[in-house]
């Protein structure tokens, strides 16, 4: 039986499809330059979905995707839930980027499960489940400038039988961008996510300067600067 098991969590494939909000098309492009000059802090709430850890990889992640876009970024993992920063730091930032994540649907048969072991992988076990990233994006002051929230589902399909005809068909018939085996459904996932949080954080910012008559925020001088 583990063996049989260790074959079932080998054999798996993961289909992708979004949800709410993460199928919107965007105008702004995550590989240009869009935050030049900005300050943000990225904070990422962990909860009963989102683990500490798995809140602080999500941090990560977000950071190089607004590094890369030029802006400075720092992030925080509340480990209880409230911001350990204290309000003179919070108040340095540009934008401050406040991410949690929860479960929306579940669903793992049992007897479909069963049924795999049975017949050796011949009926593949189902995993479908729902999740939602709700994204909040605020000012310095506390001020919201803009909210969304972006849900996927992911459905795993686990049999020897299926996995094989699959990555057959990824290396003779579909197109990279086709593929469903291997990594495919994390890549389409995190292009749609980047893609979209990318639009509500340059929406938030334009309405930031739109709210201050298109004027940069003033820079606090450099500790130990001359006065």
């Amino acid at each position: 039986m583990p063996c049989l098991l260790a074959l079932l969590a080998s054999g798996c494939v993961t289909v992708y499809q979004p949800l709410v909000s993460l199928q919107r098309p965007v105008a702004v492009d995550p590989q240009l330059a869009n935050f030049e000059g900005q300050r943000m802090l990225i904070r990422c709430l962990p909860g009963e979905y989102l683990q500490p850890a798995d809140a602080d990889q999500l941090c990560r992640n977000v950071r190089s995707l607004f590094t890369k876009q030029g802006a400075e970024v720092e992030v925080e993992v509340p480990r209880t839930g409230v911001s350990t920063r204290d309000d003179g730091e919070a108040a340095r930032a540009d934008l401050i980027v406040e991410m949690k994540a929860r479960l929306v649907h579940e669903e793992n048969s049992a007897l479909l499960w069963t049924l795999s072991a049975i017949t050796f992988t011949l009926v593949p076990a189902i995993t479908d489940y729902t999740f939602a990233q709700d994204v909040l994006i605020r000012d310095s002051s506390g001020f919201q400038l803009a909210s969304a929230t972006l849900q996927g589902r992911f459905v795993r399909y686990c049999g020897a039988g299926l996995w094989a005809v699959n990555s057959a068909l990824d290396l003779l018939v579909r197109s990279d961008a086709e593929d469903l085996t291997g990594d495919a459904a994390k890549k389409d996932f995190s292009r749609d996510f980047h893609a979209q949080l990318t639009q509500l954080a340059f929406n938030a910012r334009m309405r930031s300067l739109v709210m201050r008559g298109f004027e940069e925020p003033s820079r606090a001088p450099a500790s130990g600067a001359s006065k």
